[in-house]
């Protein structure tokens, strides 16, 4: 039986900083813990791991960037590349970099994450359509639908064998997006259109579900169906602001589309 590290419960002890909102105490105890034992490969791998998802939390990207690069190296010469803790290493690696518009260095290390996934837990796992999700995004940021549309439909397929609402209103709101950027905007609100059913029914009262209805406003509003595009971005403002989140960029962003909306309207 392998005894258990000794600075395995102040890691612990940090990341439960992270967990209640005190990323700057995170920071602080991880680094501490850094110190302590410099010469302790696993320890500062996942020590510098942690720290890494706090500077996110602190929007210092770069910072964020910085150590889970120096994590992920630490990880590949203690586990190898392939083991679970150097792969989800590699994908909030993936997923800073693709803050930072660095996509071809995202795409890359999430495209090796995923092949890593599905070898050790086959094409069916969770884990991997959460892969195929953010590499999916990373190709929609760089203008390739077709293979981000690809990615979002494998992930899509995992979610509906595992009966995941939450997950599966994810994919179509996606996919939504991608009909939309295609110009195929029928297409796209009648997947918006399903996404908000699926949210309402999985999660009711909930910022994905008001998020759908801002995003199938905004479609509608593309369309010139100014009635129903009011009717859903008033619902997403309205469910924002049930949740304590009226002012949050989402809420200001539709409740701007909104008035543009009712503009529109009275002039036509």
């Amino acid at each position: 039986m392998c005894a258990t590290p000794p600075w395995l419960s102040a890691l612990q002890a940090a990341k439960a900083l992270l967990a209640s909102g005190d990323a700057n105490g995170c920071a602080a105890a991880l680094t501490s813990l850094c110190s302590e034992y410099p010469k302790d490969t696993l320890c500062r791998a996942m020590a510098l791991e942690g720290l890494g998802r706090a500077y996110f939390s602190l929007q210092q990207p770069e910072k964020a960037v910085e150590v889970l690069a120096q994590s992920l190296s630490l990880l590949r010469e203690c586990k190898g590349s392939t083991s679970s803790l150097t792969l989800d290493v590699m994908q909030n690696l993936s997923f800073a970099l693709q803050g930072l518009g660095r996509l071809e260095e995202s795409i890359a290390l999430a495209d090796e994450a995923a092949q890593g996934l599905e070898a050790i837990l086959g094409p069916d796992a969770p884990r991997l359509a959460e892969c195929l999700l953010r590499l999916s995004s990373s190709w929609y940021r760089k203008g390739n639908f077709d293979r981000a549309e690809a990615l979002m439909l494998r992930a899509q397929a995992i979610w509906e064998k595992a009966d995941d609402k939450e997950k599966l209103g994810t994919c179509l709101n996606n996919l939504g997006r991608i009909y939309e950027e295609r110009g195929q905007l029928a297409e796209g609100i009648a997947l918006h259109r399903k996404a908000l059913s699926v949210r309402e029914n999985a999660q009711g009262t909930h910022e994905d579900t008001a998020f759908s209805h801002g995003n199938l406003g905004v479609a509608l509003a593309t369309a010139g169906v100014w009635n129903e595009a009011i009717e859903h971005l008033r619902a997403a403002v309205h469910m924002y602001e049930q949740l304590g989140k009226g002012s949050c960029a989402e809420a200001q962003g539709y409740r701007d589309n909104l008035e543009l909306c009712l503009k529109a309207q009275a002039e036509n």
